[in-house]
């Protein structure tokens, strides 16, 4: 066993504050399967639940000294403090902490050594059991889906890091504690509350991958209240936890949305060229988007606080597929001389199939691609999106799905092929459905139909969009 590997398990084992008590709340235990392994998960409830009434909760993310298979030492550092009576009482919240296995991690542990980290592509198999308990908690029990917060430590403050730049509109508020990230990916945590803690004594996890991180999140201007504790070891979550440390901060921060719309958005138009011309380019879905709190008006408010001459051209008409962006595409966005085009289609080249009008797989595909090259042959920059969703249950429960996942890979391979920018909306609106649809209902949470924007789709897609603009600019530059 390694000396890091050591400690932290003898800190595990030391741990003297009582995990049990008549007056304290019962944990309560479950599981769910990841790709057919089992993964256990302890959920500390409210001392009492009033029904009709909905309860924060933070995701705990431990370190690895409590890794296993026991279901029972995660218990260790947060969730045995928010456990106490008077704790309990203050802040009324479920604790979920699920526990990662031995051979396996919440994130890359290089991301607490190595100063040149690179975030991997895909979370780790733990990671994604943590948000496979998160969205089985949330269809149980009654859970304030606007107070979910993000905390971890040592190996779970690098878990913290990683979840929180993966799935930012998630959380009110994350706190890595003494862990590291890619800062290369800050850009992703704008407009969402970061409390970092750290000590300067920390000989597990250098406080260097900590400032790494901090340094990332100022040089973009996004804020960040950082806690270095002179002299402090590896147990800066003592103080973290603590009478003194980020609980309030934490509890008192609620889910903004806007807040991340309009920071992401800065965030691009910081990056954007002089007398820049963004191009907007689909259906009735981006027709729409052009009024008034839509998700192309928002950017483009957005936009115009920090660079006015920046231009929004709108080119969305309903009922419009692949081969009618092929028709007009240089009336609409050449002839205009768009120096960046956001193109969002496919949705009606698969609805339209219902009617006998749709657009076969081999014309959208080959549609896509002549597109595109014209596009990029006239020096114009390709944003290209999935088609999205039709219908917001579960994944493979609406009557269109299956062709979808069919249009979202030929999206997706189309992009790769040809050097565009993919904004992958049909992998976010899943990802972010499989969480605040609980319900599992046919529409109303990102959608006022099942396909066409609700204010919060309209939101969800402007932070989206500004997103993957602002990745095809820095690929331009």
């Amino acid at each position: 066993m390694t000396p890091f590997f050591a400690t932290c398990v003898a800190l595990a084992f030391t741990f003297q504050e009582p995990l049990h008590s008549p007056s304290m709340p019962t944990y309560l235990k479950g599981e769910v399967q990841v790709q057919g392994r089992t993964y256990p998960y302890l959920l500390l409830p409210p001392l009492e639940i009033v029904e009709g009434k909905t309860y924060p909760l933070v995701l705990f993310l431990h370190g690895v000294g409590e890794r296993g298979t026991d279901n029972e030492i995660q218990k260790a550092h947060f969730p045995a403090r928010m456990a106490q009576p008077e704790l309990a009482q203050r802040y009324g919240a479920f604790v979920l902490a699920p526990q990662c296995p031995e051979d396996d991690s919440w994130a890359n542990m290089n991301s607490l050594s190595s100063a040149q980290f690179v975030q991997d592509t895909e979370p780790t198999q733990a990671m994604k059991a943590a948000l496979a308990s998160l969205a089985k908690v949330i269809r149980k029990h009654p859970i304030d889906l606007n107070r979910m917060a993000l905390t971890g430590l040592s190996m779970g403050g690098a878990g913290a890091w990683d979840l929180a730049l993966r799935r930012p509109d998630v959380f009110t508020a994350v706190a890595p504690i003494c862990g590291g990230g890619d800062q290369r990916t800050a850009h992703r945590l704008a407009g969402l509350p970061v409390l970092v803690w750290h000590g300067t004594a920390d000989e597990r996890v250098p406080v260097a991958r900590s400032q790494a991180m901090v340094k990332a999140l100022r040089a973009l201007d996004i804020p960040v209240q950082f806690t270095e504790l002179p002299g402090v070891g590896h147990n800066s979550w003592d103080r973290a936890y603590g009478p003194e440390g980020c609980l309030e901060e934490l509890f008192a921060a609620r889910r903004n949305p806007a807040q991340i719309q309009a920071a992401t958005a800065e965030l691009l138009a910081k990056v954007l060229q002089a007398d820049e011309k963004i191009a907007f380019l689909g259906d009735s879905i981006t027709q729409a988007g052009n009024n008034d709190g839509g998700f192309v008006d928002l950017i483009r408010k957005s936009l115009s606080k920090v660079r006015p001459d920046v231009q929004i051209i709108p080119a969305g008409i309903s009922g419009h597929k692949v081969p009618d962006l092929l028709k007009r595409f240089e009336a609409d966005v050449m002839d205009k001389q768009a120096t960046l085009v956001f193109i969002y289609i496919g949705i009606n080249d698969v609805w339209h199939s219902t009617s006998g009008a749709g657009t076969p797989p081999e014309d959208f595909e080959s549609g896509l691609r002549e597109l595109i090259g014209r596009l990029q042959d006239a020096g114009i920059t390709v944003v290209l999106t999935t088609p999205g969703i039709i219908g917001e249950k579960a994944h493979g429960s609406n009557g269109l799905d299956t062709m979808l996942d069919q249009f979202s890979a030929i999206s997706r391979r189309v992009a790769r092929e040809k050097g565009a920018t993919l904004c992958d909306l049909s992998r976010a609106f899943r990802q972010h459905l499989r969480l605040f649809n609980p319900k599992n209902q046919e529409h109303s949470i990102l959608t006022r139909d099942g396909v066409h924007l609700n204010p919060d789709g309209d939101r969800f897609l402007a932070i989206q969009a500004a997103r993957a603009l602002r990745r095809a600019v820095l690929a331009r530059n």
